[in-house]
């Protein structure tokens, strides 16, 4: 896959957007009243990459605000663009690494997580950074409510692997899964393919999915 070159000036770029967010630290748990200004449920997905799949998304659900977020700027940039070109008002646009998601959400802010083709970071000694590793799935739990949903999509068959082997030795509830998406009739129903899944679709590649509760189970496996 290509490498996205960088835009001059990305930054200036950015901070002109009405639909970027460059004081986010200032939100935590004003999210809504604050830069929404509704009581809409908020939404996020980490790694927004160009922004084709959050943006169909605002579009089909007007009433739920979604945040998109991304540590590249001239990736956001992109994103910025369409948002502003399909006048989208329900997407807000940040520049953060995953790792600092509980420094601006507070617990109950966020309702669902969308992991979309994230790094797989293959190396072993990388394997922290990936975005399903137990330490972020704990910050994910940190600014979520109790029966918030993550939806994690990748064609990289290890990644997945370790994702549900993370899942079941911690002790998350798996509410659905499939090694094949474009066959499976349930979740691939309202599926929105990224560009990323599309040129990985034309090229043969598989795409697994799995839907879970950030949330873990208690003792009685109520959720």
């Amino acid at each position: 896959m290509a490498r996205l070159r960088n835009i001059k000036n990305s930054n200036e770029i950015l901070s002109n957007s009405k639909n970027f967010i460059n004081d986010f630290e200032n939100y935590k748990g004003k999210w809504n009243k604050e830069v929404f200004h509704n009581t809409n449920p908020i939404h996020i997905e980490i790694g927004s990459g160009k922004g084709k799949f959050i943006c169909e998304l605002a579009l089909q659900n007007p009433n739920i605000n979604f945040i998109a977020i991304d540590r590249a700027e001239s990736i956001l940039v992109k994103l910025s663009k369409k948002v502003d070109l399909e006048k989208l008002e329900n997407i807000r646009i940040i520049l953060l690494d995953a790792s600092k998601l509980s420094t601006i959400f507070k617990k109950n802010e966020i309702e669902k997580i969308y992991l979309n083709f994230s790094d797989p970071w293959p190396k072993k000694r990388h394997s922290k950074r990936r975005l399903t590793h137990i330490n972020h799935l704990n910050i994910y739990n940190e600014i979520t409510s109790k029966n918030s949903l993550v939806e994690f999509k990748t064609d990289n068959i290890n990644l997945f692997l370790f994702t549900l082997e993370t899942l079941e030795e911690n002790n998350f509830a798996i509410i659905s899964k499939t090694f094949d998406l474009e066959n499976d009739d349930k979740l691939n129903k309202q599926n929105i393919k990224t560009e990323y899944e599309k040129k990985f679709m034309e090229k043969g590649f598989k795409i697994n999915k799995v839907v879970f509760y950030i949330n873990k189970k208690e003792k009685n496996n109520e959720i």
